[in-house]
């Protein structure tokens, strides 16, 4: 089996360098074609072939694909840009001149990409949770706690709520949500989960991490049984498939997440270093051919990864 070329979009972004570099080193893809609305960077270090193109909000986006897949023959396309997955997942958009899009599955898109869903999911099974009310309809419980985009993602459109400054801080943020602010702070996690599509391979690793610019800046591979059984118990209540990640903090209550991204994550290079090949897998199996994998997670427990932005001059 051959892929004689992978389509990435949102290449100039973190995930996608991250992509572009975990692509190169899967044996059976010859070529990596980028796409982006961003031309000022190196693409030639990253990709084989490189296009500028329009947002994915532009009438004509579907129209420039179709272009690209037929000019580079594009054998599988890989969305890295949330704007991009979450059109796509709106319009419930699964291929693109029948060239397969690699995603997790439309559920736990749609469940993961309403942050108002994934507690009312998590109550509904019984799982712990954090109170979360919508700004519009409601008031927060306690005071502190956070307010965010309900369909945002990462840590930078985050607030800290208080008594003080509530009246003043939900100004025009009616789409919003309340949530319980979760403590203690240094007990943050993410845990990526990988499952395939005939739910027979189902693998996880736990990071404990330090947010720096609201993403991981330093993280450390944990094994702590009561977050992996939570994992394992999230993944039976939800049928999906593909590679996602889990934020969430350990509590005095348990594990309890705060959001689900319903993607590859930008830790997906560092994931791939530690043997943890989710997109490599998603491949596999995206193409029916992931027959076992792999993955020793004792032999990594304890490795330290610190993330530090390099300039390139070209």
């Amino acid at each position: 089996m051959r892929l004689e070329s992978v389509l990435v979009t949102g290449a100039a972004g973190d995930i996608g360098r991250g992509m572009s570099q975990i692509l190169k080193d899967i044996h059976f893809i010859d070529k990596v074609v980028g796409i982006d609305i961003n031309d000022q960077f190196p693409a030639h270090l990253f990709y084989d072939n490189f296009m500028k193109c329009p947002k994915v909000n532009s009438g004509n986006y579907l129209d420039i694909i179709d272009i690209i897949v037929k000019k580079y023959n594009i054998q599988l396309i890989i969305p890295t840009s949330e704007p991009e997955i979450r059109f796509f997942n709106k319009n419930k958009i699964s291929e693109i001149s029948d060239v397969k899009i690699l995603m997790p599955s439309f559920n736990i898109m749609d469940l993961g990409f309403d942050k108002y869903e994934t507690s009312k999911f998590l109550q509904k099974n019984g799982l712990p949770f954090p109170w979360t009310y919508e700004v519009a309809n409601s008031q927060p419980a306690e005071f502190p706690c956070i307010i965010k985009s309900k369909d945002g993602s990462g840590s930078k459109a985050v607030s800290i709520v208080t008594e003080e400054n509530y009246l003043e801080v939900k100004k025009g943020k009616e789409n919003w949500i309340y949530q319980e602010l979760l403590l203690p702070n240094d007990e943050e996690y993410t845990c990526g989960i990988f499952k395939s599509k005939n739910s027979e391979h189902l693998k996880t690793i736990i990071f404990k991490r330090t947010l720096s610019g609201g993403r991981t800046g330093y993280a450390e591979v944990v094994e702590n049984t009561n977050i992996s059984n939570f994992l394992n118990k999230v993944c039976k209540y939800v049928k999906f498939s593909g590679s996602i990640n889990i934020q969430l903090r350990l509590t005095t209550k348990g594990p309890m997440i705060f959001e689900i991204n319903p993607r590859f994550s930008s830790t997906l290079t560092f994931r791939h270093q530690l043997g943890f090949k989710d997109v490599e897998w998603s491949i596999l199996d995206q193409l029916g051919e992931l027959n076992q994998i792999e993955f020793d997670n004792k032999s990594i427990i304890g490795k330290k990864i610190f993330r530090a932005d390099n300039e390139i001059i070209y």
